[in-house]
């Protein structure tokens, strides 16, 4: 379950990430790049669990 959960959060960092690429310059483009790092601790740790 943990890495299901994991590779859900990495598949939305990614899709978040590359329609930020595709956005103009503006405050959107910040938040929605600052959520897409943030979500990768959380893709990261649920991995680390899951190894374990």
């Amino acid at each position: 379950m943990d890495a299901m959960i994991s590779i859900i959060l990495l598949l939305i960092a990614n899709f978040m990430m590359a329609w930020t690429r595709q956005l103009s310059r503006g405050w959107l483009r910040v938040v929605l790049t600052i959520f897409a790092v943030m979500l990768l601790l959380p893709a990261v740790l649920f991995g680390i669990r899951a190894l374990m």
